[in-house]
């Protein structure tokens, strides 16, 4: 598994993770328990990457104890697979972040700023086609989850369709 592929699954244990942490702390009547619960979920925040095997024990042990507590009503269901992944790339974002260096943080700042701006102007522009701002929209998008990914060369091209769009319609 490469390192995107790990972060992502420890994206998606940290967020299931926290989840059922915060289920069993508040459900179960057993304090002990509870008590673990809200650890084990303190601890699977801070889990980055290299820490997939241990994130993968915690949300176990965390869906065991949810299981002992099948019947209750506010039992968290598994997520719509789009909202998985938006809560998924949520919680990656934060495991990418804290392995930027400082310049490499700066230019994702510039990088966005200038989606925003391109974003914006295209936005504001009057009588624009709607198929236009659709565009824009998905330029738009694509390049911020480029960005959130880490995937720089991806960000710097739709930043480039995204400044053409606007050229050519905005001004």
């Amino acid at each position: 598994m490469g390192r995107m592929g790990r972060g992502w699954r420890v994206a998606e244990l940290r967020q299931r993770g926290g989840v059922l942490a915060a289920f069993v702390a508040a459900c179960c009547e057993d304090e002990k328990r509870a008590r673990a619960a809200r650890r084990l979920g303190a601890r699977l925040t801070g889990f980055a990457s290299a820490d997939r095997t241990a994130a993968e024990e915690a949300v176990a042990t965390l869906e065991r104890w949810a299981d002992d507590l099948a019947d209750h009503p506010y039992r968290p269901v598994e997520p719509r697979p789009d909202e998985a992944d938006r809560q998924t790339r949520d919680h990656y974002k934060d495991i990418q972040h804290e392995r930027l260096t400082v310049a490499a943080r700066d230019w994702r700042k510039g990088a966005r700023l200038s989606l925003d701006v391109y974003l914006s102007q295209l936005s504001r522009a009057r009588g624009l086609d709607p198929r236009v701002l659709e565009d824009a929209y998905y330029l738009y998008g694509r390049g911020t989850m480029a960005l959130d990914l880490g995937d720089r060369a991806t960000a710097v091209r739709e930043a480039g369709r995204l400044r053409k769009l606007r050229d050519a319609y905005a001004w």
